[in-house]
């Protein structure tokens, strides 16, 4: 599961500079593809919905001692210290565009109907996020890290290349077009989980501003629960109910 964590971890105010524009992605969604789709991304691009993972993990005794090495105080739960405390480190990942292996991987999911711009080729398109804190307390983790940001030259068409994306992973055109609009609108870090499973996945408003739970249908196991602030976005997983859940992301101030 800490593995699961780091990859979700590292999938996160914008600002925009004369070099190009900064995304905060501080919306999270769930989109839902099958591994046969997902292949057929060029491999630099899979890196949109896995996010980059960070090269090491190291222990920390305190969180005083988690908050001198990283750039925010942790919130956690009022209760006793967590049996472990784990520092990530920063990371950082981008992504060439190829036009022409956007072009084979439309051909190939048989899609006719789109096209590539040839000025898409060789444009960079960087993810990153600061250090983070995953804190384990037995029957649940909870992990927290300055919001992922995306990166792109300024002006670059980022929605209507996760629109591309979103097409060749398989998903039908009314669907992608809608996902891009609200990308467009709000920024967010996408997560692929296959048709098959029976998930029940919803928003849920926080006073912060909404998160993504995720369990399955029938609500056994353990829950996710994802969502962000304005400095900082969170990762909850464990063994709880929703009110639990919703409830432990409240009394994080």
């Amino acid at each position: 599961m800490l593995a699961i964590l780091i990859t979700i971890i590292s999938v996160l105010a914008a600002i925009q500079t004369s070099r190009g524009q900064d995304l905060p992605l501080k919306r999270f969604e769930v989109i839902r593809v099958d591994s046969a789709g997902f292949n057929r991304l060029p491999p630099p691009m899979r890196a949109f919905f896995a996010g980059p993972i960070p090269d090491r993990v190291r222990p920390v005794a305190s969180i005083e001692e988690a908050a001198r090495q990283l750039a925010f105080v942790p919130r956690l739960p009022m209760r006793k210290m967590p049996p472990e405390l784990v520092i990530t480190d920063p990371v950082r990942g981008q992504a060439t565009i190829a036009v022409a292996d956007l072009i084979e991987a439309l051909q190939q999911s048989k899609i006719e109907d789109m096209s590539v711009p040839q000025d898409w080729n060789g444009v960079t398109v960087g993810l990153q996020q600061g250090a983070g804190l995953i804190a384990d307390y037995g029957e649940f983790f909870i992990a927290q890290a300055p919001p992922m940001t995306l990166d792109a030259p300024a002006g670059f068409a980022l929605d209507q290349v996760f629109e591309v994306l979103f097409r060749i992973a398989g998903m039908n055109a009314v669907d992608a077009r809608n996902v891009r609009r609200k990308f467009a609108a709000d920024p967010a870090a996408y997560f692929p989980i296959p048709p098959r499973y029976d998930m029940d996945i919803r928003e849920v408003q926080l006073p912060s501003g909404s998160g993504l739970l995720i369990q399955n249908a029938d609500k056994g196991g353990e829950l996710i629960f994802m969502w962000s602030t304005t400095d900082r976005s969170y990762f909850l997983s464990g063994l709880m109910t929703e009110d639990e859940a919703i409830a432990l992301a409240n009394s994080l101030k």
